[in-house]
């Protein structure tokens, strides 16, 4: 838990109501009560982290670069929404009575852009599948703004709790706290500490932030705040100075060498080959039982087998299963081909794993039309069509269990994949990503002082 001692400004002409800051928490508020209302608001459902979340092997498809912005307004669960919009009301408010309405939003947006960026850019480290799996979550709009106020407001402290259920609360600098912060999600990034965490994107956030502050500030409003708060603090004596120091020389070297490893990691990537060139993305779109679907998935050759088994939608799962176990999903004798089925029925083989148990089980499919064609691999790039099929349930009877037939599916899908080049992806990003580091860089070596309203030192 993390509470501001108050706003670092005295002028309360100055600080009006933080109305993006809010709109903002209200409208992720709303985005997960529809989002997770499914899941009684347990937890966002997975036809919307498909359908919203930020894939960065997408970002070659125009069509789906909505994502950037969606991923910004979905959350796993409370928590995960409680503690985002928590730490942006407490950060954001402060930032956006500096930087006025307009500007806080554009800085929020943009920070979040450069995040899924910099997620991209560093999804080498996190292997092939690092490419494929949706990014959700404010985390990386609001690490911009962490990285506004740190450059705005470093000598400002917060009180911070640690420890359950009796926590103990120690007055720590807000500088101390964000570059902390900062560096275990750079350090937690390099080291794959995080999990399933979107570290790097949080990373490029807080850059972005820090970069793009000297651009969307007002420097007039600065001299105002920095004459009220002297005028506030000392309101007897005449200022005697109204330029501030900044961040001090150690946070000044510390983020510095973050920020080189961050460009360090950019630049490997540049420079040496990936030990994996291409990821089939595939988008998957489908009426079942008169639901309609949207679901993406991303495969590597040739191994479909098990990487469809992992597919979280159930419905999308079993698609993609009977496609493939057809041999119509993906096979090398389609490879520049194109294929028409009609009225095609057949008992197809079915992988039931039962703990390290693995077994199969025959379930009668039919397509009642299909027209594909298919790359150079062999792989679907454009499917339609529909079939039917049945679902496979596990029954338990205390230790032992039977497989049976479940309920009866019927589909119409349209499939439609194309090959990612990761090595390009990574090198376009990368190469984005690098001068907003510098400039992050050149800010906290030469622009703090122009910005800092309350100095560190």
């Amino acid at each position: 838990m993390l509470r501001s001692l108050g706003i670092p400004l005295g002028g309360s002409n100055l600080l009006k109501k933080p109305v993006i800051t809010l709109a903002i928490i209200i409208v992720n508020v709303l985005a997960y009560v529809v989002t997770s209302y499914e899941n009684l608001f347990i937890e966002i459902g997975d036809y919307w982290v498909n359908l919203g979340g930020f894939v960065p092997s997408l970002i070659e498809t125009p069509s789906q670069w909505y994502r950037v912005f969606t991923s910004m307004f979905l959350h796993a669960d409370p928590f995960h929404i409680f503690f985002n919009m928590y730490f942006l009301y407490l950060f954001g408010r402060a930032v956006e009575s500096v930087l006025g309405k307009s500007r806080f939003l554009t800085l929020y947006l943009a920070s979040g852009i450069v995040a899924s960026l910099f997620h991209a850019a560093f999804s080498f480290i996190g292997g092939p599948s690092a490419y494929v799996i949706p990014a959700i979550g404010a985390s990386g709009a609001i690490s911009g703004v962490l990285g506004a106020y740190l450059i705005l407001y470093p000598g400002t402290y917060l009180l911070a709790g640690f420890g359950f259920p009796f926590p103990i609360f120690l007055r720590v600098k807000a500088s101390y706290y964000l570059i902390f912060w900062f560096a275990t999600q750079v350090v937690y990034g390099f080291t794959r500490a995080a999990g399933s965490t979107a570290v790097f994107a949080h990373a490029g956030g807080f850059v972005a932030g820090i970069a793009f502050l000297p651009i969307m500030v007002d420097k007039e409003k600065i001299v105002q705040f920095r004459i009220l708060r002297l005028f506030n603090t000392l309101p007897y004596l005449t200022p005697a100075r109204l330029k501030t120091m900044g961040l001090g020389f150690f946070s000044k070297i510390v983020l510095t060498v973050l920020f080189a490893s961050l460009a360090g990691g950019v630049t490997y990537a540049l420079l040496e080959p990936l030990s994996y060139k291409g990821i089939k993305s595939t988008i998957i779109q489908y009426d079942c039982g008169g639901t309609f679907y949207m679901d993406y998935a991303g495969f590597q050759l040739p191994d479909l087998e098990t990487q469809i088994y992992s597919i979280s939608l159930d419905t999308t799962r079993i698609l993609l299963n009977r496609l493939n176990a057809a041999k119509l999903l993906y096979d090398k004798d389609n490879s520049n081909r194109e294929v028409f089925l009609e009225n095609w029925s057949s008992k197809l083989p079915v992988k039931v794993r039962i703990g390290s148990t693995v077994e199969y089980f025959s379930v009668v499919t039919t397509i009642y039309g299909f027209r594909g064609s298919y790359d150079e691999d062999g792989f679907l790039t454009y499917g339609e069509g529909g079939l039917t099929t049945r679902a496979v349930n596990i029954v338990l009877y205390g230790q032992r269990y039977s497989i049976v037939e479940g309920d009866l599916l019927t589909y119409s899908f349209r499939i439609v994949s194309q090959t990612v080049n990761i090595k390009r992806l990574t090198k376009y990003t990368g190469i984005l990503s690098l001068p907003i580091i510098l400039w992050a860089v050149f800010t906290v070596v030469k622009k703090d002082k122009e910005l800092a309203l309350i100095e560190e030192a």
